[in-house]
């Protein structure tokens, strides 16, 4: 069995590149696939912060994993597969920013404040229910 640190760093180079965690877990000596993701958790957790694009792709192959294995069930009526379907979809809209509400642009520029005249001042602060005394 390879040196903790090794086997960690193999976890992860293996991780990243798109491996599953039954397979890590196997080769690598794990109890089972739960305890290789607990263990990759943790050493995301424990290393130095990962650039975002790479911690991004780790998540997002994650996501796709756990997608596809339970997308037969949830096509077939279940539920439960359903529901968490619906919760990964959620996860992965949060994950590339689909679920970000959308920017609205100002209809006009910024104001120059020096610019702003005594009428247009008068008229800015009628649109306002209290102004300010």
């Amino acid at each position: 069995m390879p040196h903790l640190d090794q086997r960690r760093a193999e976890l992860l180079r293996r991780r990243l590149t798109g491996e599953d965690f039954t397979t890590i877990a196997s080769e690598l000596n794990y109890p089972d696939a739960a305890a290789a993701a607990a263990d990759f958790t943790q050493a995301l957790t424990d290393a130095e912060p990962l650039e975002p694009a790479v911690r991004h792709e780790a998540d997002q192959q994650s996501l796709d994993e756990l997608q596809h294995a339970i997308w037969d069930a949830a096509t077939a009526g279940d539920l439960d597969a359903i529901a968490t379907t619906l919760a990964i979809f959620d996860s992965r809209s949060r994950l590339t920013d689909l679920a970000a509400p959308a920017r609205r642009e100002a209809a006009a520029g910024p104001i120059d404040s020096a610019a702003v005249t005594n009428a247009e001042l008068d008229e800015l602060l009628a649109l306002i229910e209290d102004p300010p005394i």
